[in-house]
């Protein structure tokens, strides 16, 4: 079995998921419910492109914690479980939901690399600021 897998993660294969299982169902719209009851959306269409691209870094970044829970997922992976939950709040007719999902996944590549870029420079303020911290009194 763990040589299968070994085999599977070589050949990087796509995810399978069926995405209209209930298990999967649930697992959306815990996420999707997680990032509305942390940000508010209401007007999104009114919102100018730079307010439109922080709550969009928001929502990738809510994405990605959120989805750590379950499951451990590649870039392309993550661009997909995005697609499906666009999709699903299409569906729902949460249509805010929906476009805010369709600009992080238009602009994912900015919005990942400021998100690591961010990432970097608070582990660097910390690192310096730990170390001036301890001066000996």
């Amino acid at each position: 079995m763990i040589l299968f897998l070994k085999g599977i993660y070589k050949k990087r294969q796509a995810m399978k998921v069926n995405v209209n299982h209930p298990s999967f169902i649930s697992f959306l719209e815990n996420i999707s419910n997680n990032i509305l009851s942390t940000i508010k959306i209401d007007d999104y269409f009114s919102l100018n492109q730079e307010k439109k691209l922080s709550i969009s870094f928001t929502v990738l970044n809510l994405l990605k914690n959120s989805a750590k829970v379950r499951a451990n997922l590649s870039d392309v992976e993550l661009k997909s479980f995005i697609i499906v939950l666009c999709k699903k709040s299409e569906e729902n007719e949460n249509y805010e939901f929906a476009a805010v999902l369709n600009d992080v996944i238009k602009n994912y590549d900015a919005i990942n690399k400021l998100s690591e870029s961010t990432k970097k420079s608070i582990k660097q303020t910390k690192k310096t600021g730990a170390s001036s911290s301890q001066t000996p009194q």
